[in-house]
């Protein structure tokens, strides 16, 4: 049979290899028919052509000649670039961090059409078409279109209403519908807000998942806004400026598709490890005092509490990098920060860009103009004046070679009275009050290109709205036209510059805008949602679609930010948010407070449940994001993730799992005590109830009493947690934090398969220093359990790296056996042992054991 397959699999080859040394000749009676060449040339690495046009398009200024240039970056990856020969256009900096390798081999092969021009790429191993650019003969769509101030290129799917995935940022279903056009153009529209619309961030990149579980991926790198137009045949990019710069991703799994994105964008920045406990945030803390007592709440009731946050309510005047005199006096904001440290807990504020401008004694608005590193009105070199909390302000340029200086500059002397741990931007879209200029309300279209109204305008809404006027520009004469969509993500990078030089370790940012490529330098929460079971429900699709787009340090406002939450729905947010991989309440001051004990005691449980639940399970997440950050993966994922071929799988986003093997199934509705989870074809097991097996698959009703959040584990899967729930403070102590909580004894969760197989691995490091990796200052161990014979199961650990030197400190002291033989002698290190008890039919709990993790290990379990 194998023989056959690789038959078929070189006859195939062959027919596409044939295909392509023959183009063929297609319809140019369509009326936008696009380019033709002459022909296409080989290249050492891929294949060039020049285009020439046949026809112009429906906006004019048509480029008459194209450069085409396809290049085999990898095994799995190419990428097309279509430019123009004779103008310099505007190119998106930064991102592309991929270091193509020339392959000796390719998972694709391409063809060409020569007239009109159309490209496609072809799986070798099934001969699925993943792309294909030729205008098919029912001018369904149209040819190439490439102008000045519009670019057009469709495809064509094999399937009819594909599984696609991504075009981000929007609040949506994670599945995309066939029948809808997806604006791309960061905008403050919060996510409470119109279903589908564009928001905060601008993400070209989507996954098609195939019928037979075959992926692949498109990531367009252009910063311009866009429609992206889905049908249930085909996709169409229209673009307003930039170029045409493809990369094409084969997969074939969902995974390997984000590994190879990331590979052009770059892997996970990694986090700190307190940046994964607990936070809280109100926008409406009016003091310190005030704050404090926030605080001191949280020891009060018990509520473990890792990082408090300021919103703009510290500022004087709304101004940053500045401090209230009366609510947040310097000194008293200096100790409280300093009391939080000495508990081993953390602090946070908001940051706008916006700089005000009314006080010509403010020394962030003196120092931003003597860098000259600001936004210009467009055709001057006065600052562009925009509007927001402070009133007008002036926008710092982070294109501009002196802004990462001048913004390092301002937050060192902001760090010398309020000590922060982490950084919070916000308004970065750019946010602006005005609809473009503060000074002139004639928004009329001017004569000839106008910016702000080019011929194609993405969404329908003029593309100043809500932002600054698209005539401005940025260093080198960049029209904030061609940049709007990056400025957050440049934001981003000055800023992760200026906290690392400042605190000496790796930065904590959290980011309302987002680009490609921010997760290698930042995180980034959902935004302005409201309490309502439907913000709950589209925090899950919103934080799946951010893990694909490589940014997995994501979660949503738990509890909501606008309007007035409840007890029951801040219960089930609470249960839920703590399982993003960012877990922070945060509300407006116009909604009632929402900290868990305004609710009373049965959400304060919830909470220590919840919160004691996640730290628990913080070295998991630890591992996974070191995980992500050496290979791309995504921490949280949809379940079409481990199961492609499962047709069940492919719209559920009310489930999601933690890695490969965690299924959570929250409530997600008001009133609901029971949850239809979906179970694909596996062996499940309910985490953290002694291990109970999952007796069927498919769709199960499952118990959801208010207390309870559905947590199974996969068979076949390690994972390693530190219990904290049995933490006791010391006298006057407060409730445990990830200081204290990462040098607890590890209790090992071994969910077996029906091999009696499973394994795992965890991550250790000191959880902050810039220099891990460069040095080695990390420890990684595997766990493995093998079935040796019918009457022996072992579990063993390899130490694969042991450069932290805390390894040495931390110890194995239980480990709970899921799906386990009745077991009657077990064996350490060869050594019996009598402090084991199977507690159920199937789970079995070895405790009292003491072993190092620096050391390697053998556990032997002798069967009856």
């Amino acid at each position: 049979m194998k023989v056959i397959k690789n038959l078929i699999v070189l006859l195939i080859a062959f027919y596409l290899t044939l295909s392509s040394c023959n183009a063929r000749v297609v319809n140019q009676a369509c009326k936008y028919p696009g380019y033709s060449t002459k022909g296409v040339s080989k290249t050492a690495n891929g294949y060039e052509a020049t285009l020439n046009l046949i026809s112009p398009g429906p906006y004019g200024n048509d480029i008459k000649t194209l450069d085409f240039q396809l290049t085999f970056e990898t095994q799995q990856i190419f990428r097309v670039r279509i430019t123009d020969p004779n103008n310099q256009r505007w190119e998106v900096p930064f991102v592309n961090k991929l270091v193509g390798v020339n392959p000796d081999t390719t998972d694709y092969l391409i063809q060409f059409t020569n007239a009109p021009f159309g490209f496609s790429a072809t799986r070798i191993s099934t001969g699925e078409v993943l792309f294909n650019s030729t205008p098919p003969a029912d001018c369904s769509t149209n040819g190439l279109i490439y102008s000045d101030y519009y670019l057009e290129l469709s495809t064509s799917f094999s399937e009819n209403n594909p599984n696609i995935y991504g075009l981000g940022e929007r609040t949506s279903q994670l599945r995309l519908l066939n029948n809808f056009t997806y604006t791309l153009f960061a905008k403050d529209q919060g996510t409470a807000s119109t279903p589908n619309i564009n928001l905060y961030g601008s993400h070209p990149f989507y996954l098609n998942l195939a019928s037979n579980g075959n992926a692949n991926g498109v990531f367009l790198l252009n910063s311009n806004a866009m429609d992206v137009q889905i049908t249930s045949n085909s996709l169409t990019y229209k673009v307003v400026g930039g170029i045409f710069d493809f990369f094409f991703f084969t997969g074939p799994t969902p995974n390997s598709v984000i590994q190879q994105y990331t590979q052009v964008i770059g892997t996970t920045h990694m986090p700190t490890y307190w940046s994964l406990g607990f936070h809280n945030c109100r926008w409406g803390y009016h003091s310190i005092a005030e704050t404090a007592q926030v605080v001191a709440n949280y020891s009060k009731f018990g509520i473990p509490l890792e990082t408090m946050w300021n919103d703009i309510d510290y500022m004087d005047q709304y101004r940053d990098f500045s401090t209230d005199p009366v609510n947040f006096a310097a000194e008293d904001f200096t100790a409280f920060v300093d009391s939080l440290h000495a508990n081993n807990q953390h602090y946070m504020m908001i940051v706008d860009p916006g700089i005000s401008n009314t006080d010509p004694t403010y020394q962030s608005y003196i120092d931003l103009v003597n860098s000259g590193a600001y936004i210009k009105a467009g055709g001057t070199d006065a600052p562009l004046v925009g509007s927001v909390w402070p009133g007008y302000v002036i926008f710092p340029d982070f294109l501009h070679p002196n802004a990462t200086e001048y913004w390092t500059e301002q937050f060192a002397n902001f760090h010398k009275i309020v000590p922060f741990d982490g950084i919070w931007i916000d308004m970065n879209e750019i946010s602006n009050f005005c609809d473009g200029n503060c000074f002139n309300n004639n928004h009329k279209k001017m004569p000839g290109f106008d910016p702000n109204y080019p011929p194609y305008i993405p969404g329908g809404s003029p593309l100043y709205m809500k932002t600054i006027n698209m005539t401005s520009t940025q260093y080198n004469n960049t029209l904030v036209y061609n940049s709007h969509s990056i400025y957050g993500y440049t934001e981003g990078m000055a800023t992760q510059i200026a906290a690392q030089s400042i605190l000496g370790t790796r930065s904590t940012i959290i980011s309302r805008s987002t680009f490609p490529g921010t997760g290698g330098h930042f995180a980034h929460w959902l935004g302005d949602n409201e309490s309502s079971y439907n913000d709950l429900y589209f925090s899950i699709p919103g934080m799946l679609a951010m893990n694909m787009f490589g940014i997995p340090l994501v979660g949503a406002d738990i509890c909501g930010f606008n309007g007035n939450s409840n007890a029951e729905l801040c219960g089930r947010w609470l249960q839920l948010g703590n399982f993003y991989p960012f877990t922070r309440v945060h509300n407006s001051f116009l909604s009632i407070p929402q900290e868990p004990w305004v609710w009373g005691q049965q959400v304060v449980d919830i909470a220590i449940k919840s919160i004691n639940t996640k730290l628990t399970l913080l070295p998991f997440y630890y591992t996974l994001f070191h995980i992500s950050h050496l290979s791309g993966d995504p921490v949280v994922r949809p379940l079409f993730f481990e199961y492609p071929t499962d047709s069940n799988t492919v719209s559920i986003d009310k489930q999601f799992l933690v890695g490969t093997s965690l299924l959570v199934s929250p409530v997600l509705e008001q009133g609901a005590v029971t949850v239809n989870a979906y179970f694909p074809d596996d062996i499940w097991y309910e985490y953290g109830a002694n291990g109970s097996l999952v007796e069927s698959t498919g769709f199960v009703t499952l118990d959801a009493p208010f207390e309870k959040i559905n947590v199974h584990l996969r068979g076949g899967n390690i994972i390693p947690t530190q219990p904290t729930s049995g933490y006791v403070p010391p006298p006057n102590g407060i409730p445990i934090t990830t200081t204290i909580a990462r040098k607890l004894p590890f209790t090992l969760i071994v969910a077996l398969d029906s091999s009696l197989q499973a394994s795992g691995q965890l991550f250790l490091d000191d959880g902050s220093s810039l220099q891990t990796y460069v040095n080695n200052e990390y420890s990684f161990i595997e766990f493995n359990v093998v079935s040796t014979t019918s009457s022996v199961y072992k579990l063993q650990s390899s130490i694969v790296a042991n450069g932290y030197n805390g390894t040495s400190e931390l110890n194995i002291n239980n480990i709970e056996i899921y799906g386990s033989p009745n077991v009657k002698q077990v064996l350490v290190n060869g050594n019996a042992i009598n402090t084991f008890d199977s507690v159920t039919e199937t789970t079995l709990i070895v405790s009292n054991l003491s072993l190092p993790l620096s050391d390697s290990f053998e556990i032997d379990f002798m069967l009856n």
